[in-house]
Protein backbone atom coordinates (compact mmCIF):
# COMPACT_ATOMS: atom_id res chain seq x y z
CA UNK A 1 0.00 0.00 0.00
CA UNK A 2 1.40 3.66 -1.06
CA UNK A 3 -1.10 5.75 -0.19
CA UNK A 4 -3.88 5.80 2.74
CA UNK A 5 -6.42 8.65 2.64
CA UNK A 6 -8.56 8.94 6.38
CA UNK A 7 -11.42 10.97 5.44
CA UNK A 8 -13.32 12.71 8.12
CA UNK A 9 -16.68 12.97 6.47
CA UNK A 10 -18.19 15.74 9.28
CA UNK A 11 -16.15 17.83 9.34
CA UNK A 12 -16.28 21.81 7.97
CA UNK A 13 -19.12 22.46 5.67
CA UNK A 14 -18.40 21.93 2.34
CA UNK A 15 -18.91 18.19 0.95
CA UNK A 16 -19.82 16.65 4.16
CA UNK A 17 -21.01 13.07 4.54
CA UNK A 18 -20.62 10.21 2.27
CA UNK A 19 -20.48 12.36 -0.63
CA UNK A 20 -16.90 13.57 0.37
CA UNK A 21 -15.54 9.92 0.91
CA UNK A 22 -16.83 8.79 -2.29
CA UNK A 23 -15.17 11.91 -4.15
CA UNK A 24 -11.61 10.30 -2.70
CA UNK A 25 -12.43 7.03 -3.56
CA UNK A 26 -13.34 7.77 -7.43
CA UNK A 27 -10.41 9.61 -7.68
CA UNK A 28 -7.87 7.14 -6.27
CA UNK A 29 -9.72 4.92 -8.36
CA UNK A 30 -9.08 7.07 -11.81
CA UNK A 31 -5.74 7.60 -10.98
CA UNK A 32 -5.08 4.10 -10.32
CA UNK A 33 -3.26 4.81 -6.94
CA UNK A 34 -1.82 1.74 -4.95
CA UNK A 35 -4.44 3.25 -2.41
CA UNK A 36 -6.94 2.48 0.57
CA UNK A 37 -9.54 5.23 1.63
CA UNK A 38 -10.84 4.86 5.23
CA UNK A 39 -13.56 7.35 6.49
CA UNK A 40 -13.79 8.13 10.48
CA UNK A 41 -16.57 6.88 11.96
CA UNK A 42 -16.22 7.88 15.80
CA UNK A 43 -13.92 10.66 17.82
CA UNK A 44 -10.51 9.26 18.26
CA UNK A 45 -10.65 6.88 14.88
CA UNK A 46 -8.50 8.94 13.10
CA UNK A 47 -5.15 8.07 15.15
CA UNK A 48 -6.41 4.32 15.27
CA UNK A 49 -6.37 4.39 11.94
CA UNK A 50 -3.51 6.04 10.60
CA UNK A 51 -1.32 3.51 13.16
CA UNK A 52 -2.98 0.57 10.94
CA UNK A 53 -2.19 2.76 8.06
CA UNK A 54 1.52 2.82 9.28
CA UNK A 55 1.71 -1.07 10.55
CA UNK A 56 0.28 -1.84 6.73
CA UNK A 57 3.50 -0.27 5.60
CA UNK A 58 1.89 3.18 3.98
CA UNK A 59 4.05 5.40 2.60
CA UNK A 60 2.11 8.14 2.64
CA UNK A 61 -0.46 9.21 4.89
CA UNK A 62 -3.50 11.64 3.75
CA UNK A 63 -5.31 13.36 5.86
CA UNK A 64 -9.04 14.63 4.48
CA UNK A 65 -10.66 16.84 7.14
CA UNK A 66 -9.98 19.55 9.38
CA UNK A 67 -7.47 21.11 12.23
CA UNK A 68 -8.32 18.73 14.66
CA UNK A 69 -8.09 15.66 12.42
CA UNK A 70 -5.06 16.60 10.89
CA UNK A 71 -3.43 16.91 14.21
CA UNK A 72 -4.84 13.27 15.36
CA UNK A 73 -2.95 11.83 12.39
CA UNK A 74 -0.11 13.80 12.61
CA UNK A 75 1.15 12.85 16.26
CA UNK A 76 1.35 9.56 15.02
CA UNK A 77 3.18 10.08 11.86
CA UNK A 78 5.77 12.60 13.13
CA UNK A 79 9.00 10.87 13.99
CA UNK A 80 8.19 8.58 11.29
CA UNK A 81 9.75 8.48 7.58
CA UNK A 82 5.98 8.05 6.50
CA UNK A 83 5.29 11.23 4.33
CA UNK A 84 1.77 13.56 5.56
CA UNK A 85 -0.36 15.17 2.94
CA UNK A 86 -3.36 17.16 3.30
CA UNK A 87 -6.94 17.81 2.22
CA UNK A 88 -7.79 21.00 4.17
CA UNK A 89 -11.84 20.78 4.68
CA UNK A 90 -11.71 22.29 8.11
CA UNK A 91 -13.07 26.30 9.27
CA UNK A 92 -10.00 28.12 9.70
CA UNK A 93 -7.05 25.99 7.91
CA UNK A 94 -3.92 27.42 9.39
CA UNK A 95 -1.21 24.75 8.53
CA UNK A 96 -2.48 24.49 5.51
CA UNK A 97 -2.80 27.84 4.48
CA UNK A 98 1.04 28.29 6.13
CA UNK A 99 2.33 25.93 3.84
CA UNK A 100 0.59 26.65 0.68
CA UNK A 101 -2.02 23.78 0.27
CA UNK A 102 -5.10 24.73 -2.28
CA UNK A 103 -8.10 25.38 -0.54
CA UNK A 104 -10.38 23.54 -3.56
CA UNK A 105 -10.66 19.83 -3.26
CA UNK A 106 -10.01 18.60 -6.02
CA UNK A 107 -6.57 20.84 -6.34
CA UNK A 108 -5.64 19.89 -2.66
CA UNK A 109 -6.45 16.13 -3.26
CA UNK A 110 -4.26 15.96 -6.27
CA UNK A 111 -0.89 17.59 -5.02
CA UNK A 112 -1.38 15.32 -1.34
CA UNK A 113 -1.45 12.19 -3.51
CA UNK A 114 1.52 13.60 -5.86
CA UNK A 115 3.30 16.34 -4.58
CA UNK A 116 6.90 16.02 -3.11
CA UNK A 117 7.71 16.13 0.84
CA UNK A 118 9.82 17.96 2.65
CA UNK A 119 10.88 17.59 6.51
CA UNK A 120 9.53 21.02 8.49
CA UNK A 121 9.71 21.05 12.34
CA UNK A 122 6.72 20.49 14.62
CA UNK A 123 6.36 21.63 18.19
CA UNK A 124 5.30 19.81 21.62
CA UNK A 125 3.71 21.12 24.33
CA UNK A 126 3.36 19.15 27.68
CA UNK A 127 4.39 16.20 25.52
CA UNK A 128 1.38 16.71 23.08
CA UNK A 129 2.97 17.39 19.50
CA UNK A 130 1.40 20.16 17.91
CA UNK A 131 1.81 21.36 14.13
CA UNK A 132 0.15 24.86 13.95
CA UNK A 133 -0.07 26.92 16.94
CA UNK A 134 -0.51 26.20 20.93
CA UNK A 135 -1.52 28.97 23.51
CA UNK A 136 -2.84 29.64 26.86
CA UNK A 137 -5.06 32.55 28.60
CA UNK A 138 -7.60 34.05 26.49
CA UNK A 139 -6.52 31.73 23.44
CA UNK A 140 -7.58 28.64 24.97
CA UNK A 141 -10.46 30.32 26.34
CA UNK A 142 -12.51 31.01 23.28
CA UNK A 143 -10.69 27.58 21.65
CA UNK A 144 -12.29 25.94 24.61
CA UNK A 145 -16.20 27.77 24.28
CA UNK A 146 -15.92 27.25 20.08
CA UNK A 147 -15.59 23.37 20.85
CA UNK A 148 -18.50 23.09 23.04
CA UNK A 149 -20.67 25.01 19.90
CA UNK A 150 -22.69 23.60 17.28
CA UNK A 151 -21.33 26.29 14.86
CA UNK A 152 -17.82 26.32 12.78
CA UNK A 153 -16.12 28.82 10.78
CA UNK A 154 -14.78 32.60 11.48
CA UNK A 155 -17.68 34.55 12.69
CA UNK A 156 -18.65 31.69 14.84
CA UNK A 157 -15.02 31.88 16.10
CA UNK A 158 -14.79 35.66 16.59
CA UNK A 159 -18.62 35.37 18.09
CA UNK A 160 -17.07 33.12 20.88
CA UNK A 161 -13.79 35.30 21.59
CA UNK A 162 -16.09 38.42 22.21
CA UNK A 163 -18.29 36.72 25.08
CA UNK A 164 -14.82 35.57 26.49
CA UNK A 165 -13.84 39.24 26.36
CA UNK A 166 -16.12 40.25 28.19
CA UNK A 167 -14.98 38.07 31.38
CA UNK A 168 -11.50 37.10 31.08
CA UNK A 169 -8.61 38.45 32.63
CA UNK A 170 -4.97 38.52 32.13
CA UNK A 171 -2.45 35.79 33.93
CA UNK A 172 0.86 36.51 35.61
CA UNK A 173 3.35 34.00 34.14
CA UNK A 174 7.57 34.13 33.64
CA UNK A 175 8.80 32.59 30.47
CA UNK A 176 11.57 30.92 30.27
CA UNK A 177 14.24 30.63 27.25
CA UNK A 178 18.18 29.25 26.90
CA UNK A 179 18.69 33.83 27.50
CA UNK A 180 16.74 34.03 30.60
CA UNK A 181 13.27 34.62 32.34
CA UNK A 182 10.73 37.16 31.14
CA UNK A 183 7.80 38.01 33.96
CA UNK A 184 4.56 38.82 31.90
CA UNK A 185 0.80 39.97 32.30
CA UNK A 186 -0.26 38.66 29.60
CA UNK A 187 -3.96 38.30 28.14
CA UNK A 188 -2.72 35.63 25.38
CA UNK A 189 0.79 33.82 25.37
CA UNK A 190 0.65 31.54 21.70
CA UNK A 191 3.48 29.49 20.62
CA UNK A 192 3.54 29.51 16.75
CA UNK A 193 5.24 27.03 14.49
CA UNK A 194 3.42 28.46 11.22
CA UNK A 195 2.27 31.82 11.14
CA UNK A 196 -1.73 31.80 11.50
CA UNK A 197 -4.53 30.59 13.13
CA UNK A 198 -6.49 30.05 10.35
CA UNK A 199 -8.39 32.27 8.19
CA UNK A 200 -5.31 34.37 7.23
CA UNK A 201 -5.32 35.73 11.20
CA UNK A 202 -1.67 36.18 11.86
CA UNK A 203 -0.65 35.10 15.07
CA UNK A 204 3.28 35.21 14.21
CA UNK A 205 3.18 36.49 10.82
CA UNK A 206 7.45 35.59 10.73
CA UNK A 207 7.40 32.15 11.92
CA UNK A 208 9.39 29.34 9.92
CA UNK A 209 8.61 25.68 10.01
CA UNK A 210 11.97 24.91 9.02
CA UNK A 211 14.34 26.85 11.21
CA UNK A 212 14.07 24.78 14.40
CA UNK A 213 12.68 27.61 16.29
CA UNK A 214 9.40 28.86 17.96
CA UNK A 215 7.60 31.83 17.71
CA UNK A 216 6.09 32.83 21.23
CA UNK A 217 3.71 36.00 20.92
CA UNK A 218 2.51 37.38 24.14
CA UNK A 219 -0.03 39.70 24.51
CA UNK A 220 -1.16 42.48 27.10
CA UNK A 221 -4.89 42.83 28.65
CA UNK A 222 -6.38 45.33 25.66
CA UNK A 223 -9.20 47.83 26.22
CA UNK A 224 -12.56 47.78 24.31
CA UNK A 225 -10.81 49.90 21.09
CA UNK A 226 -7.20 48.15 21.27
CA UNK A 227 -9.42 44.20 21.50
CA UNK A 228 -10.43 45.42 17.69
CA UNK A 229 -7.10 46.99 16.76
CA UNK A 230 -5.77 43.94 17.80
CA UNK A 231 -7.65 41.79 15.53
CA UNK A 232 -7.42 44.11 12.64
CA UNK A 233 -3.71 43.59 13.02
CA UNK A 234 -3.94 40.18 13.10
CA UNK A 235 -5.20 40.37 9.73
CA UNK A 236 -2.91 42.75 8.12
CA UNK A 237 0.37 41.06 9.43
CA UNK A 238 0.94 43.75 12.08
CA UNK A 239 0.63 42.54 15.46
CA UNK A 240 4.26 43.04 16.14
CA UNK A 241 3.84 46.75 15.63
CA UNK A 242 1.22 46.66 18.45
CA UNK A 243 2.91 48.27 21.82
CA UNK A 244 0.86 45.31 23.85
CA UNK A 245 2.61 42.68 21.74
CA UNK A 246 5.93 40.90 23.05
CA UNK A 247 7.47 38.34 20.20
CA UNK A 248 10.22 35.69 21.48
CA UNK A 249 12.01 33.32 19.61
CA UNK A 250 13.77 30.39 20.86
CA UNK A 251 14.02 26.72 20.60
CA UNK A 252 11.82 26.11 23.84
CA UNK A 253 9.94 27.42 26.60
CA UNK A 254 9.13 26.79 29.85
CA UNK A 255 5.64 29.12 31.01
CA UNK A 256 5.39 29.29 34.79
CA UNK A 257 1.69 29.82 36.03
CA UNK A 258 0.40 30.65 39.53
CA UNK A 259 -2.31 28.05 39.12
CA UNK A 260 -2.87 25.65 36.43
CA UNK A 261 -5.75 25.92 33.79
CA UNK A 262 -6.47 25.21 30.00
CA UNK A 263 -4.05 25.37 27.62
CA UNK A 264 -4.82 24.06 23.63
CA UNK A 265 -2.95 22.41 20.54
CA UNK A 266 -3.95 23.20 17.19
CA UNK A 267 -7.43 23.99 18.77
CA UNK A 268 -8.19 21.31 21.05
CA UNK A 269 -7.84 21.40 24.86
CA UNK A 270 -6.41 19.84 28.23
CA UNK A 271 -5.38 21.25 31.30
CA UNK A 272 -2.02 22.06 32.54
CA UNK A 273 -0.38 22.39 35.29
CA UNK A 274 1.85 25.13 37.14
CA UNK A 275 4.48 24.83 34.51
CA UNK A 276 4.08 24.07 31.20
CA UNK A 277 7.25 22.94 28.75
CA UNK A 278 6.98 23.61 25.06
CA UNK A 279 9.67 22.60 23.06
CA UNK A 280 10.34 22.39 18.51
CA UNK A 281 11.04 19.69 17.68
CA UNK A 282 13.69 19.48 14.38
CA UNK A 283 13.05 18.46 11.04
CA UNK A 284 10.53 15.68 12.67
CA UNK A 285 8.01 15.79 10.16
CA UNK A 286 7.91 14.85 6.34
CA UNK A 287 4.76 16.80 4.82
CA UNK A 288 3.74 17.43 1.23
CA UNK A 289 4.04 21.30 1.14
CA UNK A 290 4.37 24.29 -1.29
CA UNK A 291 5.94 26.92 0.98
CA UNK A 292 6.96 27.05 4.38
Amino acid sequence: MELAFIVNPISGKRLKGPQRVDLVRAFADSEKLDAVVWPTERPGHAPELAKQALAAGAKRIVAVGGDGTINEIGRVIVGTNCEFGLVPMGSGNGLARHIGIPLGFNKALRLAASGSAIKVDTGEADGRPFFNVMGIGFDAEVGRRFNETEGRGLLNYMKEGWKAFRGYRSLNCSIETSSGTKALNAYIVAVANSSQYGSNAFIAPDASMTDGKLNLVAISEPNFLSFFILIWRMFSKKLYYSPRVTPICSDSFTLSMKSGGFFHVDGEIFRCGEKLTVKACPKSLRIVAMAC
